[in-house]
């Protein structure tokens, strides 16, 4: 129902519609949002690796993702005239992944609430699966012993041809510049 009624709304001449977006952020969506953010902390499904916290005065529900000693938030936003206007989200650091795989799963998290009608807890889920595909079966580095590098947060991507074992790049970098040589860690071989 939301999306058809952003999509009436949008398509109304300027007087209708302001009259329309008075009416409703005056009126209708302080009892929609909280309705929809109440349903957030009472969600009985639990979600391992993540916290959900929900705002009502500022109409914000706040995801945290943690993995290791690494956490991602998101935060999604409910405009004053919800459903009329556009859900916000929202996140300022991305972990493990490219800007672009990063950007592609807030526009589909995006897309999800504007135009599927679905709830946040749903499009959280949806975020969170995202996220644990990702960094499902990736390995530990094996100098840092960690999925994610504690500074710059990338995977190990770099490989041993003989043992296969991976590294993040800049373990290797500080390996062979305190040992004076360029083999692997774990084999010995040449890297």
């Amino acid at each position: 129902m939301p999306a058809m009624v952003r999509q009436w709304w949008k398509e109304q001449d300027r007087k209708t519609a302001s009259y329309v977006d008075k009416f409703t952020s005056k009126h209708t969506s302080p009892s929609l949002c909280k309705a929809e953010l109440q349903t957030v902390p009472s969600s009985d499904v639990h979600l391992e690796n993540m916290t959900v916290k929900a705002r009502l005065t500022t109409r914000e529900v706040i995801a945290t993702y943690s993995l290791e000693e690494v956490s991602i938030e998101i935060v999604i936003t409910m405009p004053s005239n919800y459903p009329l206007g556009s859900i916000s989200v929202q996140s300022e650091k991305r972990v493990g992944v490219s800007a672009g795989q990063w950007d592609k799963w807030l526009l589909q998290l995006n897309i999800f609430l504007q135009h599927q009608n679905g709830s946040i807890m749903e499009g959280l889920k949806l975020w969170k699966r995202n996220i644990d595909k990702r960094f499902e079966g990736v390995d530990d580095c094996m100098i840092c012993f960690s999925v994610l590098h504690g500074t710059n947060f990338q995977l190990p991507r770099l490989t041993c041809r003989t043992c296969k074992k991976k590294f993040h790049s800049a373990c290797l970098y500080k390996w062979f510049s305190t040992s004076n040589n360029s083999t692997c860690p774990m084999c010995r071989n040449l890297f």
